[in-house]
């Protein structure tokens, strides 16, 4: 039973917030249409007393913008609907058993009790209360509980926790990854103190996507993404090589991972191919074409094409999103491209991307510390363009990219 309750609503033990105009005790953070279509993400809090609720939404709002700015999200924001619901907790913070620290907040949160749990797991000892508060959003596919407490932290399982830390924002990119993605953590331990270094894996095939125990090269999950030169298992290669890094799944050796580094494992990282491509996906089907405008045309250029005398036309298909829109309010024939190429291989070269009369459309240029290469220009997707490299190492020949069209339309 709902309490009015002076500014809230009281839910169980806990005070929601009535926003502004009265009559929502919820605020829409970003609205891409039907909840029936899109992944809905709600943020509440606890440990945020009511003096603390600005507080609470600017760490929202630090949230989101996090999502804008990383692969694979920022690519495809249409896909999720975000909304805020103000919880009221009496006391400030979240209990800390390890440290002997309760606080009386509404959700009940805490961190993890060592050594059966690990600290930085953190819970709430009331879960139904916390879907209860996410509950007065329109819906939810996701509830994310931000904790008052800057001590590092955040575990996803039905509900998914972050404390607001310094650089907390990587949390939420990487509980989201587990969330969304059904992505696996990479790290090779679980609680990471000593007691369960070093374990071998020796069960099956892992279900998620970005842990295998399958080492045959053309039969691996990610053999796509792996070049004929790259050692199987992998020890070493050029940043972003994709091969078989050991270590995984909360174990060191007998299970593997996709790149050396990635938000899975270590949250201040980009996601590696095998995750940025999954996450895309599985985001991408709730966006229409309209909603993907611009057009985003990745290709890669492999380092492997540079150890043949490549002199011919390379063709890549251009993904087509579902569902497509009836009527879309833009040029379906222009596409964003963007191109990455192997730093290792064009350090200190320069790239023109031109048309066909030779004009000038982009130009890039691998710093001297060997930053990775991305150039973006937009164009024609049924017209051919030269990729030109300018350096004096032999491998950098001159190649043309042209789309290979997989629909058409209407």
């Amino acid at each position: 039973m709902l309490l009015l309750a002076g500014a809230g609503f009281t839910i169980a033990h806990a005070q929601v917030d009535i926003q502004p105009n009265g009559s929502l005790n919820y605020t829409t953070i970003l609205n891409n249409g039907a909840t029936t279509s899109k992944y809905d993400i709600v943020f509440i809090g606890d440990g945020f007393t009511t003096s603390e609720q600005t507080l609470f939404n600017q760490k929202v709002d630090e949230a989101v913008e996090a999502m804008r700015n990383l692969a694979p999200y920022r690519d495809a924001m249409c896909s999720f609907n975000i909304w805020r619901v103000n919880v009221i907790s009496q006391e400030s913070g979240v209990d800390k058993p390890a440290q002997g620290i309760t606080r009386n907040t509404a959700l009940d949160c805490r961190y993890g009790n060592p050594p059966a749990e690990a600290e930085r797991c953190i819970r709430s000892d009331s879960p139904a209360k916390c879907y209860e508060a996410a509950g007065y959003a329109p819906a939810y596919d996701a509830v994310f509980v931000l904790v008052n407490d800057t001590q590092w932290g955040g575990c996803a399982g039905g509900l998914v926790f972050s404390s607001i830390s310094p650089n907390f924002q990587q949390i939420i990119t990487h509980e989201l990854g587990h969330k969304v993605g059904g992505l696996a953590d990479e790290y090779d331990c679980y609680v990471c103190d000593g007691s369960d270094s070093g374990r071998n894996y020796t069960f099956g095939e892992p279900s998620e996507v970005n842990l295998t125990a399958n080492t045959n090269r053309t039969t691996t999950k990610w053999a796509d993404l792996i070049l004929p030169t790259t050692p199987i298992p992998t020890t070493t290669g050029p940043a972003g090589t994709v091969g078989l890094w050991a270590g995984g799944g909360y174990y060191a050796t007998g299970i593997f991972r996709p790149q050396q580094s990635c938000q899975m494992r270590t949250a201040s990282q980009p996601f590696c191919a095998v995750c940025n491509r999954e996450m895309y996906r599985i985001m991408s089907e709730r966006c229409t074409l309209c909603e993907l405008n611009p057009l985003l045309f990745i290709c890669n250029i492999r380092r492997d094409l540079f150890e043949f005398p490549w002199r011919e036309r390379i063709r890549w298909p251009i993904p087509w999103p579902w569902p497509p829109c009836l009527s879309c309010p833009f040029d379906l024939d222009r596409v964003r491209y963007e191109i990455r190429f192997d730093e290792k291989i064009l350090a200190g070269s320069t790239l023109l991307v031109k048309d066909k009369a030779g004009k000038i459309l982009a130009r890039g240029a691998v710093g001297k510390n060997g930053e990775p290469l991305v150039v973006t220009f937009e164009g024609n997707r049924f017209t051919a363009y030269d990729i030109e490299f300018v350096s004096g190492q032999p491998q950098a020949d001159k190649i043309t990219l042209r789309p290979k069209i997989t629909a058409n339309p209407k």
